[in-house]
């Protein structure tokens, strides 16, 4: 009578401790499931984070210009091309917004050439340096410039780089400018470089 009682209960303690190990397994497998989930909700909605390129990190431009010097090509190349597309793949965000801003210093260049030269220096042709009229103008030609580099560094196929201009008028925290400064900044002088879904209908 007491073996049957021992085997009743090793039977009821092997059933329960299969029990448990098929509980654990559910939750570990429900677990992955839900961690799955939200990385899948956070790559779809999750907006990127903004990458801007500062003059005081080196991304200088000349008074005026947008050739983009060596050191700068050299930094999108290592240090910038590998983040957005490190970004795009994280957050399945392809199309690529390059943004110039500028400060409020007159650009006194006369009669500009940008209508000219900016799509054949965007899609590789050989061109006539870009001459803008005003800041809106440098800061799409400085937004063309570093689509190209990027270009170059090979954020290209399965990419849409869209250049852009904000000229002036946006300050670095989202503010819109007066127009009255006339000063010299090199903080607002930048190119920021926005990563998005393409738009769907």
């Amino acid at each position: 009578m007491k073996m049957r009682s021992r085997a009743h209960s090793s039977l009821h303690l092997q059933m329960g401790q299969e029990t448990l190990y098929l509980l654990l397994t559910s939750a570990i497998f429900v677990s992955i499931l839900l961690i799955a989930y939200i990385a899948y909700e956070r790559r779809h909605y999750e907006d990127p984070p903004i990458v801007t390129l500062r003059e005081a990190d080196g991304f200088y431009f000349k008074p005026g210009s947008s050739l983009v010097s060596r050191q700068f090509d050299q930094q999108l190349s290592q240090h910038v091309a590998p983040k957005l597309r490190e970004f795009a793949d994280r957050y399945d965000a392809h199309v690529i917004e390059v943004i110039g801003h500028t400060d409020e210093v007159a650009v006194s260049m006369g009669s500009g050439n940008l209508d000219a030269t900016l799509g054949p220096l965007f899609t590789g042709r050989r061109a006539a340096e870009p001459v803008p009229a005003d800041n809106a103008g440098l800061g799409l030609a400085r937004a063309v410039a570093v689509s190209r580099a990027l270009k170059r560094a090979g954020v290209d196929q399965g990419y849409v780089i869209v250049p852009l201009s904000a000229g002036p008028f946006l300050r670095p925290d989202d503010t819109v400018s007066d127009g009255r400064s006339r000063k010299a900044d090199k903080v607002r002088r930048r190119i920021e470089i926005r990563l998005r879904r393409p738009h769907t209908r």
